[in-house]
């Protein structure tokens, strides 16, 4: 392929061996470049070491695998403990239950006995309750109504039959 000819001038590289003040300071700056570039170059040689160093502490897509199988085998691991745990601790409660279950029974046979102690006063107060009341009846019947009669007579006798 060709490339068009441009009029523009060409800058030609300063000569080296030019003598004179012209070339002394093209010397300078080339030498203060190539210090510059040389300082440049070590700081990057470090930087280059110290990542080859934390490289070598990089994980691979191996050891990520490793990693992940040891995980699910940990996992697995973990799953029976918690099964095997969990077996253990129902058959504790079933223990315990059973252990429980005669105290249990006799908390609710006193209970029973409790309950059959109070019917008995219950009995004994609607018996005494009956009682009362077939004594008030008694009274009412026996002691009042006669009462009240008499003194009725009494201010019929009195009152009604002395205004007349």
């Amino acid at each position: 392929m060709d490339y068009p000819i441009s009029n523009t001038t060409r800058v030609f590289p300063p000569l080296i061996f030019d003598v004179g003040n012209k070339g002394d300071h093209q010397m300078e700056q080339l030498t203060k470049r190539v210090e510059e570039l040389e300082k440049t170059t070590q700081q990057i040689q470090m930087d280059v070491a110290v990542l080859t160093a934390r490289s070598e502490h990089f994980a691979t897509k191996a050891d990520i695998e490793k990693v992940r199988a040891e995980q699910g085998v940990m996992r697995v691991e973990i799953m029976g403990e918690l099964g095997a745990l969990e077996q253990r601790l129902d058959k504790k409660l079933e223990r315990m239950q059973d252990q429980l279950n005669p105290k249990f029974d006799k908390i609710d046979l006193i209970f029973e006995r409790i309950d059959q102690r109070f019917e008995r006063v219950d009995q004994r107060f609607n018996q005494l309750e009956d009682k009362i009341s077939a004594f008030n009846n008694s009274i009412t019947w026996k002691i009042m109504i006669p009462t009240g009669l008499l003194v009725l007579a009494w201010f019929v006798q009195n009152i009604v039959l002395k205004m007349s």
